[in-house]
């Protein structure tokens, strides 16, 4: 008999478990080879059966239950399947409907035909086992709460202490207790940075505690924040959502802590002056290892005394694994080159005029198509209500069989739902498209002289309006323009945007032809913006 093995311990406390996963392996399989069971796959995990559908292995085991790759599954109790009423019933309405031949356990066998009382019972009892652990694990909790007790993980400079009675208390932790007071004495003076605090905590050997997962470490600087602003330094912690007193010592008063959380705001808030500010820095990347390409402003002294002032643009060579040569570019060869891009796709004044009222005369004929195909719809979609009506009475007459009913009804349904498909889909040309196609060639018209005369963020302005990707390689900056730009640009190569003479609306033939603006309306305008 091909049978699923599944073993499977509580994570919520691995210290009072009956029998690990190890031993229900052994003694499992030891099980299967006595009474020849094959084995097909073992499915074990270390989660809470508590809640539904939070298990990956035991939802993998009835995946591959539907798909027929074992007839039995094979466990050391029912309660290790299921702890809750849901994925109990799931088994259960398994078990009854044949999809499951057997459930083995170590003491006896579940088959369809028996009684179903038995397995109520006993999958009911683990449920209620695991709603009334939780209770008493909340009670035991809150107890702690009301007598002043973290009932958690106490945090670094203190230790979870329980005593010879069995009582549990928070102390101070005698090695890393004296470092963390000296840390809070280091912040409160608002002469040390949170850097030197990182610094001077690693000097002087903190470290976190080691845990079953992870081993001991530096504390970051996320890891001083937390120390910082947890209340619990002051004799207060949270639980609940709320504030409560706690009998554990302190390392701070209330008044220094509110003291500490100000100078954290402050080194937090404070904003960071640039001496410089680099306009392009952040768009490109560079076209030889991938890194980002970054700014530097550098001084160089003449012969006569004086200072040259120079801003240069190279790859940051972030990666550890590539050797990048790429040379320096200085900031206005690289202008100069997104100049002549912007140059590439700019478009005269008396084009964008024509485009706008295009547009208009555009969207008017798209709604009045709009209009028409809309009728034609619902005409063709009561025509069918009326035959599926007229073919429902043929059948009530028994004028067709039930056969030939149901062919042509699901026939017609089929075209009712193409069309009411084809109805949900809005082709109507709204005013949000025209603003933003009308927009993007504004943009067009006066990103270069913008570029040119514009200050720092005019410069970034135009940078993130163009969207594109731009490379830097062997000192040339190649571009990948968004689809809207790409479309305009083809179109000024071809000269024919450029000539202000354009043909009437009523025509629209010739050098006015409407191929780029309908160009755009088709690719949303936005794509790739």
């Amino acid at each position: 008999m091909k049978v699923a093995l599944y073993v499977r311990k509580s994570s919520e406390d691995s210290s009072k478990q009956i029998q690990s996963i190890e031993n229900q392996l052994e003694i499992l399989k030891a099980k299967a080879k006595k009474e020849d069971l094959k084995i097909i796959e073992i499915y074990q995990e270390s989660k809470s059966a508590k809640k539904p559908y939070k298990r990956e292995a035991f939802n993998k085991m009835l995946a591959d239950l539907q798909d027929r790759k074992f007839e039995a599954i094979l466990c050391w109790k029912l309660d290790r399947l299921s702890r809750n009423p849901i994925e109990g019933g799931i088994i259960q309405h398994l078990l009854l409907e044949g999809s499951l031949s057997q459930i083995i356990t170590y003491e006896r066998r579940y088959y369809p035909s028996d009684n179903s009382l038995m397995m109520n019972m006993e999958l009911g009892m683990a449920a209620e086992y695991s709603l009334a652990l939780g209770k008493n694990v909340k009670r035991g909790m809150n107890f702690k709460v009301d007598k002043g007790v973290y009932p958690n993980t106490a945090p670094l400079g203190y230790l979870n202490i329980t005593k010879p009675n069995g009582e549990k208390t928070i102390e101070l932790d005698p090695e890393r207790a004296p470092i963390v007071q000296k840390l809070w004495r280091m912040l409160l003076s608002g002469n040390t940075v949170m850097g030197e605090l990182v610094e001077q905590a690693a000097s002087m050997g903190l470290r976190t505690r080691a845990s079953a997962n992870t081993p001991e470490k530096k504390v970051s600087r996320h890891g001083l924040h937390c120390i910082f602003s947890n209340p619990f330094y002051y004799g207060m912690f949270r639980w609940a959502n709320e504030l409560h007193h706690g009998t554990h010592s302190t390392m701070v008063t209330k008044e220094e802590f509110d003291k500490a959380q100000k100078i954290i705001s402050a080194k937090k808030c404070a904003p960071r002056k640039a001496k410089y500010k680099f306009p392009l820095k952040g768009f490109i990347t560079c076209g030889e290892c991938g890194a980002s390409v970054t700014a530097e402003h550098k001084n160089k002294k003449r012969a006569d005394g004086s200072i040259h002032h120079r801003i240069y643009y190279r790859c940051t060579h972030r990666r550890k694994d590539y050797d990048c040569k790429q040379p320096m570019i200085i900031e206005a060869e690289l202008e100069e080159q997104i100049i002549e891009l912007l140059d590439s796709i700019k478009i005269n004044k008396a084009f964008v005029s024509w485009v706008k009222k295009w547009l208009v005369d555009f969207s008017q004929e798209q709604s009045e198509k709009q209009k028409t195909i809309r009728e034609i719809q619902k005409n063709q979609l009561n025509k069918i209500d009326n035959q599926i009506e007229r073919l429902l009475e043929m059948r009530i007459n028994e004028e067709i069989d039930a056969e030939l009913f149901k062919i042509k009804k699901d026939n017609l349904v089929l075209d009712k739902k193409a069309i009411e498909k084809e109805m949900s889909v809005n082709t109507d040309m709204d005013d949000s498209r025209i603003d933003t196609t009308v927009e993007i060639l504004d943009f067009c018209k006066q990103a270069k002289y913008l570029f040119e005369n514009g200050d720092y963020n005019d410069k970034q302005l135009v940078l993130n309006t163009l969207g594109s990707r731009l490379y830097l390689k062997d000192k040339k900056l190649r571009v990948e323009l968004a689809k809207p730009f790409q479309l305009i640009q083809d179109s000024v190569s071809q000269e024919w945007v450029l000539n202000p003479r354009f043909t009437t609306l009523k025509t629209k033939t010739s050098q006015g032809d409407d191929t780029l603006t309908r160009s755009l309306i088709d690719n949303g305008a936005t794509d790739g913006i």
